[in-house]
């Protein structure tokens, strides 16, 4: 498996909006597809936010993530944020969303991003095995959700 950025696997991005168009058209009932297909799209930065990896087993994408700005319009208050984490379904429990997170999370570290925000409504137990940690629980567009927040450990060069 390899972690590229999507800017250089575009091609995906109809496949991508499929995936979160299905697993999470409940938590915004008034997009469309289009939208998904154009919010994804705005991800294809290399250094700057929004950016979007890919993970890709041979030819065919197998998981995504990406940073955003902002990921709930009721917590504006809170970025940037860790967000889209999705894995297809034949390839889960295999590491793949671990290494995604991983990747991300070093990516926004390249970026000077010190803290990191994230929600989901029923993943708290695998971000809490990668440090993340439970800053708060809410109502968000009728599901239940956790807010997570990871503090970015700055890295130095010993010599």
């Amino acid at each position: 498996m390899r972690i590229a950025y999507l800017a250089d696997y575009k091609e995906v991005i109809p496949k991508l909006a499929e995936w979160f168009y299905q697993e999470w058209f409940n938590l915004y009932p008034s997009k469309t597809i289009d939208d998904v297909k154009t919010a994804i799209g705005e991800r294809t930065n290399r250094d700057a936010i929004p950016v979007a990896l890919v993970a890709l087993e041979g030819a065919e994408l197998v998981g995504t993530v990406c940073l955003k700005t902002h990921d709930m319009d009721t917590r504006l208050d809170l970025s940037p944020w860790l967000a889209g984490l999705y894995v297809a379904q034949p390839w889960r429990r295999q590491g793949i969303g671990t290494a995604l997170v991983k990747a991300i999370e070093q990516k926004a570290k390249a970026l000077g991003i010190r803290r990191l925000y994230l929600y989901t409504p029923s993943a708290e137990f695998f971000y809490v095995k990668m440090a993340w940690r439970a800053k708060e629980t809410t109502n968000y567009h009728g599901v239940e959700v956790t807010i997570m927040e990871k503090e970015m450990a700055l890295q130095f060069l010993v010599m």
